[in-house]
């Protein structure tokens, strides 16, 4: 499977990327990044970029980054990938072309949120891309549909720059976890270590269709944790993923 990512030109091709949001995430349209706001946005100098299929066409990846107040930092608002297409490395690819065309115009360092009990997420923007985290927004978005109902829309912030990665322990390096593996409940002592893991649930979806008051409580219980390590100091500078996925985060 082979796409090609290139900013996105027109009406049609940003109704596109209002149904492929639709698609990724459900909800309702207060849920998506609407395409009056895209055209804007790239009109301004931001990036609305897609990944379109070689065979079809098609439409099946999205990207969409906004200035800030620095003009060497973007947010990226959202990064969506078809079901069809997850697992074939196309969401690197979008942050790949990303990073490119923020190089291209002065930007050095892009910053997004996203749910830091989503596994695959925390692999892909802490693992795989080498993006840091300092900072935990609790409820961020406030009360939200399709996906993401059901539980508080708590934010961790990924500080990515390109091309470089944080210092991290040796993946097979033996951590004490603050939190157990199967409850998310704290285990006093482990925070004084160097170096720490911070467990979150293998499969937050499913805890949410069958289970949604543990989803509910994973959320306070690594809420506390998160705000605990980084007000001791600590970072987050990589994740483990398995059975038992965890943060790894060091201090200092």
């Amino acid at each position: 499977m082979k796409a090609r990512v290139r900013e996105l030109r027109g009406t049609a091709e940003l109704l596109a990327a209002e149904d492929l949001q639709f698609l990724v995430w459900g909800g309702s349209e207060r849920d998506i990044f609407p395409r009056d706001a895209m055209r804007a946005l790239e009109h301004i100098g931001g990036l609305v970029a897609g990944a379109f299929s070689s065979d079809a066409g098609e439409l099946v990846g999205l990207v969409v980054g906004l200035p800030t107040a620095q003009s060497h930092v973007q947010h990226s608002h959202l990064l969506a990938v078809h079901p069809a297409w997850r697992g074939t490395g196309l969401a690197v690819k979008l942050k790949q072309f990303q990073a490119e065309w923020g190089r291209e115009r002065g930007i050095t360092q892009i910053e997004w949120t996203y749910d830091p009990l989503r596994a695959i997420n925390a692999q892909l923007n802490i693992h795989r891309l080498g993006a840091f985290a300092t900072t935990y927004i609790d409820d961020f978005y406030g009360e939200m549909g399709g996906i993401n109902a059901g539980i508080a829309s708590d934010r961790l912030v990924a500080v990515w720059t390109p091309g470089s990665l944080p210092a991290r322990p040796p993946q097979d390096a033996e951590l004490p976890a603050i939190n157990d593996p199967r409850t998310g409940d704290w285990r006093p002592g482990a925070e004084e270590a160097p170096a720490v893991l911070l467990h979150i649930p293998a499969d937050l979806p499913g805890l949410l269709d069958e289970h949604p008051e543990q989803a509910v409580t994973w959320r306070q219980q690594t809420r506390g944790a998160f705000h605990a390590l980084f007000g001791r100091g600590y970072r987050v500078c990589d994740f483990r993923r398995g059975a038992q996925p965890a943060y790894v985060l060091t201090a200092g």
